[in-house]
């Protein structure tokens, strides 16, 4: 496998007048960078050699942001270059999403919801990868000794129990998560590098799990959706949380294997 150059090497191939600015965000996969771009405040992401390993697939990322930006709901992409792991989006300004005041949460939650419910009611585009099945399928792959082959065969299993109920797949997120979330007067999404096809179910009850939503606060969240209960049910929303929860385990073990089979190669 080719070596990824360092951010520096990387930062001096992107066109235009580009200002590399503050470390906003540093995971196994990826470093995040406020800077400008032709005088453009911007967010730049530089990808890890782990994110090659994994999954994802920017081109697929960048595909489903154009396919959702009349929405006004999500970063606009200026610059992407996939061979050198580089994306750069318009900044947007605003806070973590929180409803702390007790009087904040029926409007906010209802807010979340209706931005949801627009992201779910977008079509698909014909040529967007399933991202979400495919990482399945490399955690399974990955995780073959027990216990972590117990885990995921787990996840697994209760996923298909769970996605077969006759449900259509819609356009989902799949990482809904605080640090996805920014408020600046309505809700905007970030980070779609999961996104892709998928139950509705999974980012309901990401959001529920996420907030530690109680009964009432689902509601709201219902409320915002359209008023389809019938995704909102409180026992089968413990059920996909208690998949995610699975899933964001097996995830932690899959970057640590990968990672540790990078250091293989490199040594």
């Amino acid at each position: 496998m080719k070596a990824m150059r360092s951010v520096a090497e990387r930062a001096n191939t992107i066109p235009g007048e580009f200002v590399l600015r503050k470390n906003l965000a540093t995971s196994p996969i990826s470093e995040i960078y406020l800077c400008t771009l032709n005088n453009i405040k911007a967010v730049v992401r530089f990808d890890a050699p782990c994110a090659s390993m994994l999954a994802i697939h920017r081109a697929n990322e960048v595909i489903v942001l154009n396919s959702i930006q009349d929405l006004q709901l999500s970063p606009r992409v200026l610059y992407h270059n996939q061979l050198e792991g580089v994306l750069i989006w318009k900044f947007i300004a605003g806070e973590e999403f929180s409803f702390d005041l007790a009087h904040q949460r029926e409007s906010y939650l209802q807010s979340l919801g209706k931005g949801l419910k627009l992201i779910h009611s977008q079509a698909t585009p014909p040529e967007c990868l399933d991202i979400f099945s495919n990482s399945l399928s490399l955690y399974q792959s990955l995780l073959q000794e027990a216990p972590s082959k117990s885990l995921v065969d787990k996840a697994s299993s209760l996923y298909e129990a769970l996605s077969n109920d006759g449900s259509n797949y819609v356009l989902s997120h799949n990482d809904l998560n605080r640090s996805n979330l920014l408020w600046c007067n309505k809700v905007y999404f970030l980070d779609w590098e999961y996104s892709g096809p998928n139950h509705p179910c999974f980012d309901i009850a990401s959001l529920v799990k996420t907030y530690n939503l109680m009964p009432a606060e689902i509601a709201y969240l219902a409320d915002g959706y359209d008023g389809d209960h019938e995704l909102f049910k409180i026992d089968t929303l413990n059920q996909w949380m208690q998949f995610i929860s699975y899933l964001d385990e097996v995830w932690e073990i899959s970057v640590t294997t990968i990672q540790a089979q990078l250091k293989i190669k490199i040594d």
